[in-house]
């Protein structure tokens, strides 16, 4: 037992042992990790949307950290308050200096707390890189995980493409941040194939963090090579391995987002299987005897097509804000409390 694993919780991530005393934050644990399509076994070592969290009383916090694929922006938050944002070069361990939010004092207790978490905890969120946990330094003080009432009530569970991965600035986030929701982002960029693994591991892992609610955005990476008959099982399986887990909690299924397939010009194979994949989903939810299964429209989260980038296929930044904003709305009336 690595001799942090106590100390600070590691959301929504598996730290796996590396050499040194190392630890790997990665959103998938190996044995599911293993048996993923190729890319998805890359993208699911992917630390966007994992978390350091910890408590201490500490008034210099010595973090040491390290970016291995990419060049990151760390960004640590006191509470649900971004408190400082630090660039980890890639391939180089980083020591990051943190202390409290000179300012906190001058605001009530009432109002720090009051975006779900306790000001107290310290949350410490990465880009989209495969990142390595080095050491943790704070001056002798004691540090210990959040309580569960030091977090967030609400707990969800994110399933989908490159759009759900997104960054610290996508949908899910922006939208887990308007709810005062407790964010576990399991997007896999460029690799979300519903596969029979996968789906059995997001079941237990939704069972295991007790989520609230469930949401999956499935269909356009698979609109490349599968055909309609084989998504729809893929998809039904994905429901039926989250139901057994999951017997009550809401879960959302989500259509394509708007892109160049809504408003193409002539006929693509590629864009008809997405409007199958689309309608399958549709049939799916509509024949279930499940009163907690729901079906989001994709496109009505992005009603502007202008709102893409020029790849026509990823909502800009600005995309990303009135996604996270219109699911807002559709979710907090199917769980009830924001609190």
């Amino acid at each position: 037992m690595n001799p942090w694993t106590d100390r600070i919780e590691f959301h929504n991530c598996h730290p796996e042992p590396r050499e040194g005393g190392l630890l790997q934050l990665a959103r998938y644990p190996a044995h599911v990790r293993h048996s993923l399509n190729e890319r998805a076994r890359i993208m699911s070592l992917d630390a966007c949307g994992a978390e350091l969290r910890f408590v201490t009383p500490a008034t210099n916090i010595y973090l040491t950290v390290s970016a291995e694929t990419a060049d990151i922006d760390l960004h640590v938050y006191r509470g649900p308050f971004l408190h400082i944002t630090q660039r980890l070069v890639k391939g180089v361990p980083t020591l990051v200096h943190i202390t409290p939010p000179e300012r906190f004092p001058e605001a009530t207790e009432t109002a720090l707390g009051s975006g779900g978490w306790s000001p107290d905890v310290w949350r410490v969120c990465f880009g989209r890189s495969s990142v390595l946990f080095h050491h943790l330094n704070t001056c002798g003080h004691p540090v210990r995980p959040p309580a569960r009432d030091e977090k967030p009530a609400i707990a969800w569970l994110a399933y989908g493409s490159s759009i759900t991965h997104s960054s610290q600035a996508g949908y899910p986030f922006h939208a887990a941040r308007l709810l005062h929701w407790d964010l576990s982002a399991k997007g896999l960029s460029g690799a979300c194939h519903a596969e029979k693994e996968a789906s059995d591991y997001l079941a237990a892992q939704a069972a295991e963090i007790k989520a609230d609610i469930i949401t999956a955005e499935l269909g356009v990476n698979m609109r490349g090579n599968v055909e309609p008959d084989d998504f729809a099982a893929r998809a039904a399986y994905f429901v039926k391995a989250v139901r057994a887990a999951n017997p009550t909690t809401p879960l959302v299924l989500i259509t394509a987002f708007t892109n160049s397939a809504h408003h193409a010009r002539t006929p693509r194979e590629d864009f008809q299987r997405q409007h199958a994949f689309d309608a399958k989903l549709r049939e799916l939810v509509a024949g279930a005897s499940d009163r907690d299964l729901h079906l989001i429209e994709g496109s009505e989260l992005l009603p502007d097509f202008t709102l893409l980038g020029a790849d026509v296929l990823h909502p800009t930044p600005s995309g990303h804000a009135l996604m996270g904003h219109l699911l807002a709305e559709r979710l907090r009336k199917l769980v009830g409390s924001t609190a």
